[in-house]
């Protein structure tokens, strides 16, 4: 196994843009790996656990976010986790993505996923069709987004979607600017993943579903003719809070949470949920934990208000305890 990545899904809900921004350049300059932004229009946690969605909020569009960070930043990759195919024309957003790639000097991923909140899609006149027609309009994107990325002249006539001649030029600044698709769907998600994708980033699971699903990944590889070691593997995990006891970083977590429209015993639920709440050493050991379950990366939620003593040990006696085990 490589070294574990460790990056954020920064949430652009309920926060200052300069708070934004300062957030970027701080996980960028302490070393973290990945630094995404997420693509919502409405908060996904407002009103917390059971009534998801269900308030409005101020929530800053994704991309320009990035593009905030473009010019503040110096190592960490960057991407939106995940773009919904129902909101973007997959060739525009490969434009976008490759714009990202030269603004970062080479550091943009394009992530790519199905859409799932519906209420956001109705409220700003988006399609939001059953699931498998999602994801039947996901994998158009994905082999719209593969071709063009791949720098070939993409014609495609699909039931979501049409390209004719269209080419993306300039080419991105990386030789191979990756793809991610988010979602842990057996059948036909991690069938994308085979097909299209060099990074798949799952849905919040344990280390053993993870495991098992990778596991399906490896064969749908093996069915389209891929070498499955060719995907990087990276999972969205519920928001760290690293404190001396695991009852002050609940509690600490909890208080967070709340300032994300979160009522206390939602928000308290929601902390409790998080195996990344407690002390350095056992947060440490929970990744452990997934890393040898074949986790290549960690895309923790990050929520404001930005909890800058659980950024530093992360950087620190984490990140130590991690490159200890080899």
């Amino acid at each position: 196994m490589g070294r574990l990545r460790l990056g954020f899904q920064v949430w652009g809900q309920y926060v200052a843009w300069s708070e934004l921004m300062a957030i970027g350049r701080e996980i960028d300059e302490l070393g973290f790996d990945d630094l995404w932004s997420n693509d919502h229009f409405l908060p996904q946690a407002a009103a917390g656990v059971g009534s998801l969605g269900e308030l409005d909020g101020p929530v800053f569009e994704g991309w320009s976010i990035l593009f905030g960070w473009a010019g503040l930043t110096h190592r960490a990759r960057m991407g939106c986790l995940v773009s919904g195919a129902g909101y973007r024309n997959p060739a525009l957003l490969v434009k976008m993505a490759t714009a990202l790639d030269h603004a970062t000097g080479g550091r943009a991923a394009l992530g790519l996923g199905a859409g799932w909140f519906e209420r956001e899609h109705r409220a700003f006149g988006f399609e939001f069709p059953p699931l498998g027609q999602r994801l039947d309009r996901m994998g158009e994107a994905a082999a719209i987004c593969r071709g063009l990325l791949d720098g070939q002249s993409v014609t495609f006539d699909g039931d979501w979607f049409t390209t004719v001649d269209a080419r993306n030029d300039p080419a991105p600044v990386q030789s191979r600017l990756p793809l991610a698709i988010g979602g842990s769907g057996e059948k036909r998600t991690l069938r994308f993943v085979a097909q299209y994708a060099d990074i798949w980033n799952a849905d919040q699971d344990d280390p053993e579903s993870f495991q098992r699903r990778s596991g399906i990944l490896d064969e749908h590889c093996r069915t389209v003719g891929r070498d499955p070691g060719t995907i990087e593997r990276t999972a969205g995990l519920p928001a760290p809070c690293i404190r001396p006891t695991r009852e002050a970083a609940v509690e600490a977590l909890t208080e967070i949470l709340q300032q994300q429209a979160m009522p206390y015993d939602a928000a308290r639920t929601m902390a409790l949920g998080s195996p990344f709440t407690g002390p350095a050493e056992s947060v440490a050991a929970e990744l452990r934990r997934y890393h040898e379950a074949g986790l290549d990366g960690v895309m923790f939620d990050w929520p404001a208000p930005f909890d800058r003593s659980t950024l530093e040990a992360l950087a620190g006696p984490v990140r130590a305890a991690l490159d200890a085990e080899g």
